[in-house]
């Protein structure tokens, strides 16, 4: 009975050493957290998604509070939450224009293919064979890695197979431009109406060999720009959208019917 008693005298003790070490060592080893952490956290999306170039959305809020990045950061995150974040860390904020993606190709369906392609079905596979499955070493690849990617769905199919972006549904992460291994895809000034379609740097003679729909450089778009918005680079028409009052004036003379209002 002794032998019981002691035991249970024993382990109680040691209990309460045990029990009063970890009561100090919590105090000495705790570590204080910020109670703004919580908040921006909190704004952030929880997505994950890596567009802000951080690990994930706990890594972006704590390099928010560091001061290591902008407000601005998270390019998923409204408006709004930009502006409560840089309240929490005390930063101003200018004035953001809206962004949107857009995709800077039509010709994926009517552009020709260089041959059968049976592999793995995503673009950068189907582009790393024989300069990539399509003729023209611009177009789409129409493996619809873009869509796949999206983590809003703002990446859908038209009526002709090729990829296109919903503006409403698109946050302007950046993640299907990354993605993208013929780089067709940009981010631009959601107020931007007029979109030349095309990526191809090849000339006219190429480009009509190999797509419906690219383009020729022909120039009649910079002629007819009142604002001289439009240039030729490269063998390629591309908008200056700074400049552009989306008069539409270049979709009416396009011989080869890419330039749209968005």
């Amino acid at each position: 009975m002794t032998a019981i008693l002691a035991a249970i005298l024993t382990i109680g003790l040691l209990g309460l050493v045990f029990g009063a070490g970890l009561a100090i060592g919590s105090r000495i080893f705790s570590v204080h957290l910020d109670p703004r952490l919580e908040k921006i956290e909190e704004l952030l999306p929880s997505l994950n998604c890596g567009a802000c170039g951080y690990g994930g959305c706990a890594d972006c809020a704590r390099a928010l509070l560091d001061g290591e990045a902008e407000p601005t950061v998270c390019p998923v995150a409204p408006p709004e939450a930009h502006r409560e974040i840089a309240e929490l860390v005390g930063k101003l904020l200018e004035e953001e224009e809206k962004t949107i993606a857009r995709i800077f190709c039509r010709g994926g369906y009517d552009a020709a293919r260089r041959y059968l392609y049976e592999g793995i079905k995503t673009c950068a596979a189907a582009n790393q064979i024989g300069g990539g499955v399509t003729a023209c070493d611009y177009g789409c690849l129409r493996y619809y890695t873009c869509r796949e990617v999206c983590p809003f769905s703002a990446v859908g199919i038209d009526e002709r197979g090729n990829p296109v972006i919903d503006p409403d549904l698109c946050r302007s992460c950046g993640l299907c431009v990354r993605h993208c291994p013929r780089d067709l895809i940009r981010i631009v000034a959601s107020k931007s109406e007029v979109d030349i379609t095309c990526s191809s740097r090849a000339r006219g003679k190429s480009v009509i060999q190999v797509c419906e729909v690219g383009c020729i450089a022909c120039g009649k778009c910079v002629k007819e720009c009142p604002v001289e918005a439009i240039s030729l680079e490269d063998n390629l028409a591309e908008i200056d959208y700074e400049k552009c009052v989306n008069c539409g004036k270049c979709i009416e003379v396009c011989p080869r019917k890419i330039i749209f209002r968005v």
